[in-house]
C-alpha cells in the first residue's frame, strides 16, 4: 500500500501522455486532410491550409530534420501525409463534378475560410518594424501568385489527347510537372492546382484518374497501366519536389523569418485573386455571359456562393481566435506556481 500513490501517479501521467499524443495525432491527421483537399481545388494553397491549421514550421522542420532526428520527423509526417491522401482523392473526384455544375461556390468556401485566417498570419508580421524590403517582398508575392491565376487564362495549354495515348517520352515530362506542383505543398499563397492548369494538366489529370478508377471498379483494367505510369512518375516528382522546396523554405524562415513571413502573406493574399481568375473559373464565367448555365443559374450561384465566403470567413476566423484564446489560457495556467 506505501507504493499505491506513486503507482497511480505514474498511471496517471501515462495516461495523461498517451491522450495528448492522440490528441496531437489527430489534429495532424486532420490537418492534414485539410491540406489534401485545398491541393486538389484550383487556386487553393496547401500550404496556405497548413499556415491556417499551424502545422506548417512542423512539417518544414520535419522533411528538413527528417534524417537527422528521424524518429521525432516521422511521428510529426505520418498523420499529415495519411490525411493529405484521405482528403485528395474524393476532392478529386468531386473536383470533376464541381467544374461542372458548382465551381463558383466552391471558390467561395475557400476564399471564405483564407479571409477569415489573414488576421493570424499577418500577426507574425509584427515581430520588426515595416521596411521598404519587407513591402517588396510582398508586393512581389503577391503579383506572382496572382500572375499565375491570369497566365493560366492567357496560356490555355490543352493536353487531353498526351493522357489518353502517353507516349513514353510524357511520363518522364510528369517528373517535372510533379516537382513543380509539390511547391504548393510548401509555399503558402502558390496553388499546385494553379500550376498544373498552367501548363494544362489538371483538367485531364483529374478526369483521367476518376474515369480509370471508375473503370478499374467496372471490372475494365484495360487503361490501369498507362494511367498508373502517369500518377507514378507525378507522384515521384512531387515527392523530389516537395523535399528540395522544404529544405529551402526551412533555411529563409531560419535566417530571414520575418521577410519570409511577408512574403507568405504576398502568396495568400495573391492566391485570392487567383482563385477567382485562372483558366477554369474564366471559362466558367465565359459560359454566364453567353446567358448558359451547366447546372445552376448564376442569379442562384452567385449570391448563394457570396453567403458561403461571409459563412466560411466568419468560422475560420472565430476557430483561429478560439484556438489562440485556448491555448493564451493553457500558457498562462502553465505559469501560475503550484500551491
Amino acid at each position: 500500500m506505501i507504493f499505491a500513490p506513486k503507482y497511480t501517479l505514474q498511471k496517471t501521467l501515462i495516461c495523461c501522455y498517451t491522450l495528448k499524443a492522440m490528441k496531437n495525432w489527430i489534429k495532424r491527421l486532420l490537418s492534414g486532410v485539410a491540406i489534401g483537399v485545398g491541393s486538389a481545388i484550383p487556386g487553393v494553397s496547401g500550404g496556405t491550409i497548413a499556415v491556417i491549421f499551424r502545422v506548417y514550421e512542423s512539417i518544414i522542420w520535419a522533411i528538413s530534420n527528417f534524417i537527422k532526428q528521424f524518429k521525432k520527423a516521422i511521428v510529426i509526417l505520418i498523420p499529415i501525409l495519411l490525411g493529405i491522401v484521405i482528403g485528395i482523392i474524393p476532392t478529386m473526384i468531386l473536383m470533376d463534378k464541381a467544374l461542372e455544375s458548382f465551381l463558383f461556390g466552391v471558390i467561395c468556401v475557400f476564399a471564405g475560410f483564407i479571409v477569415g485566417s489573414l488576421p493570424k498570419i499577418a500577426k507574425e508580421l509584427k515581430c520588426e518594424k515595416v521596411n521598404s524590403y519587407y513591402i517588396v517582398v510582398l508586393v512581389l508575392a503577391f503579383v506572382i501568385t496572382a500572375g499565375l491565376g491570369i497566365l493560366s487564362i492567357v496560356r490555355q495549354s490543352d493536353t487531353k489527347e498526351l493522357f489518353e495515348n502517353p507516349e513514353v517520352w510524357f511520363y518522364f515530362v510528369m517528373i517535372p510537372v510533379g516537382m513543380a506542383a509539390s511547391v504548393a505543398l510548401v509555399v503558402p499563397g502558390i496553388s499546385g492546382g494553379m500550376i498544373l492548369i498552367l501548363f494544362g494538366f489538371y483538367k485531364p489529370l483529374i478526369t483521367n484518374t476518376t474515369e480509370t478508377a471508375k473503370e478499374c471498379l467496372s471490372g475494365d483494367w484495360s487503361n490501369f497501366g498507362p494511367q498508373f505510369g502517369i500518377l507514378a512518375c507525378f507522384g515521384v516528382g512531387v515527392v523530389v519536389g516537395f523535399i528540395i522546396a522544404s529544405k529551402i523554405m526551412n533555411y529563409f524562415l531560419t535566417k530571414y523569418h520575418t521577410a519570409t513571413f511577408y512574403g507568405i502573406f504576398g502568396f495568400v493574399i495573391g492566391s485570392l485573386v487567383a482563385l477567382f481568375l485562372n483558366n477554369d473559373i474564366w471559362e466558367y464565367y465565359m459560359i454566364w455571359a453567353d446567358g448558359n448555365y451547366l447546372a445552376i443559374r448564376k442569379e442562384i450561384e452567385i449570391p448563394v456562393g457570396i453567403v458561403l465566403f461571409i459563412i466560411c470567413a466568419i468560422l475560420s476566423y472565430l476557430l483561429i481566435r478560439y484556438e489562440n484564446n485556448r491555448e493564451i489560457e493553457e500558457s498562462e495556467n502553465k505559469e501560475k506556481p503550484e500551491n
